[in-house]
């Protein structure tokens, strides 16, 4: 969590505030990420020429924009949204 979270966190409190629930999250790679998304109707999957980059329904996304729109509809699915986790590389 970030210092800025933690800050509001500690002054909500402090003012009266109570913290229920924080919302788990789940850990995701790319190809998670390109597969829920396939699953779920959407256009989705690697960039030709550019690792980093990934098409979905035709517009040009690094991992952190695919996994806000594959946030988007995990929302509506009151699903536990995804945050980015790197795999291990293999050699």
């Amino acid at each position: 969590m970030n210092p800025a979270s933690l800050d509001a966190i500690a002054y909500f409190t402090q003012t009266g505030g109570r913290v229920v629930k924080l919302q788990e999250t789940i850990p995701a790679t790319a190809p998670e990420v390109l597969d829920y998304l396939v699953t779920c109707g959407v256009s989705a999957n690697y960039s030709p020429g550019n690792l980093r980059l990934y098409r979905c329904n035709g517009k040009m996304l690094s991992l952190s924009k695919l996994i806000k729109v594959a946030n988007e509809r995990r929302r509506i699915e009151q699903l536990p949204p995804f945050v980015a986790r790197v795999a291990p590389f293999r050699r």
